[in-house]
């Protein structure tokens, strides 16, 4: 086939390649405690379901046509008027733009924001979408280590080592993915002031924002709004990954050439799950988290607990929110002598438990495994964290 130099840049998520081992192993009626994709749980409101079913059948041509590039106004205006309550931050309708998710939305944003050279500040580890892309456009990737030692924190002296003139953007996560780490208001001030300094952008993909078991998040765009960029999506706190819907915030003149440019990415977000996220954010919201928050709590508490009885040589963060414990099985794969990366296939492969490669998420991922704790009950967490404890010490045993 006569491809593209620049498409082996994508190596392909090695999230998906456990998620493949998943389905066929499923298919085949083998139960799998599923630990590895990165999303809730818990379905969707039922109650949202219903209205938005009737709404749908009811205006069907309305519900199925094409939108604006940058959203629905009705839902543009809801996501600026919950963005503000949330964050103390004035958000008008014109700050915002509605995305196929935020993977479209980062997409678009580097696709906005990146020449070639340009320099981006990644932490490592850190969700693996975004180094193939930006090195992709042109960009140069530099990495600031997140500290296991520091709860996966960065640290101070590292982020100001590695931003200069060179540097068009600085990605934070919060809360993170896949450590769970939250970042304090101190650390994400002093990336601000960089970007400030330097006229550069932080791109602060707060997509878990909403899940939180201890402590409050922080809301970079209230810093400043000319240089953060504030990434969400709706897949998360109300359960609707597949449904492809997220949206940007930021100041108004940026949002034009970014909706300019992602006309070439999309023609519109689906409209169907926009007015299913207009009912969500009017309607259903502060109801589904308060049903939902605590029974995610409870599941991070069975894994963290599980983790320290089942696999007492592992290390591992207890998070403050998010959906991830990011386990460090090093004591044990040096034993075996394998890598993360083989272990995770082996463990769905023969005790049917689906992890995913903290390597996915950079070096400094290396014998580290992501697991996601609100996808199964506490019976199954038990379970499944056992099973890894009986196969890593069956293998000890009989290497």
């Amino acid at each position: 086939m006569r491809i593209s130099t620049r498409s082996s840049m994508f190596p392909g998520s090695k999230i998906r390649a456990i998620n493949e081992e998943v389905v066929r192993l499923s298919s085949r009626g083998i139960k799998i405690y599923e630990f590895h994709i990165g999303q809730p749980g818990l379905p969707p409101s039922k109650d949202l379901l219903l209205e938005f079913t009737k709404e749908l059948l009811e205006k069907p041509f309305e519900l199925s046509m094409y939108t604006p590039s940058s959203g629905i106004d009705e839902l543009r205006v809801m996501i600026a008027n919950d963005y503000s309550k949330y964050s103390g931050v004035n958000v008008t309708p014109s700050d915002v733009s509605v995305t196929a998710g935020s993977a479209e939305a980062l997409l678009a944003l580097f696709m906005a924001v990146i020449d070639e050279g340009d320099e981006v500040v990644l932490t490592d580890p850190t969700y693996l979408m975004y180094e193939p892309v930006i090195r992709f456009l042109g960009g140069k990737v530099i990495k600031v280590r997140a500290r296991e030692e520091l709860g996966w924190l960065p640290s101070e002296d590292d982020l100001r080592s590695a931003v200069g003139r060179k540097t068009k953007a600085i990605i934070l996560v919060n809360p993170d993915n896949p450590t769970g780490r939250v970042l304090g208001e101190k650390i994400i001030k002093l990336a601000v002031d960089l970007a400030k300094d330097y006229d550069a952008y932080v791109i602060y993909d707060e997509a878990y924002k909403h899940l939180y078991y201890e402590g409050n998040h922080t809301y970079a765009l209230g810093l400043d709004m000319e240089h953060v960029i504030a990434v969400n999506t709706f897949s998360k706190d109300p359960a609707m990954p597949g449904w492809r819907l997220g949206y940007v915030v930021t100041h108004e003149e940026f949002i034009k050439v970014f909706n300019r440019v992602k006309q070439y990415t999309n023609l519109n977000p689906p409209t169907p799950s926009q007015y299913a996220g207009l009912l969500y954010l009017t309607k259903y919201k502060e109801r589904y988290l308060s049903e939902t928050l605590p029974i995610y709590r409870s599941r991070m508490e069975t894994m963290y607990k599980a983790i320290r009885e089942y696999l007492p040589k592992a290390a591992v963060v207890k998070p403050r929110a998010g959906l991830f414990m990011f386990v460090n099985l090093k004591p044990y794969l040096e034993k075996l002598g394998i890598d993360d990366e083989e272990f995770s296939l082996k463990l769905i492969r023969d005790a049917h438990v689906a992890v995913v490669p903290g390597s996915a998420f950079g070096d400094n991922g290396k014998y580290h495994v992501r697991m996601n704790f609100a996808r199964e009950d506490e019976n199954n967490i038990v379970e499944g964290v056992k099973r890894i404890s009986e196969y890593l010490e069956g293998k000890l045993s009989n290497p």
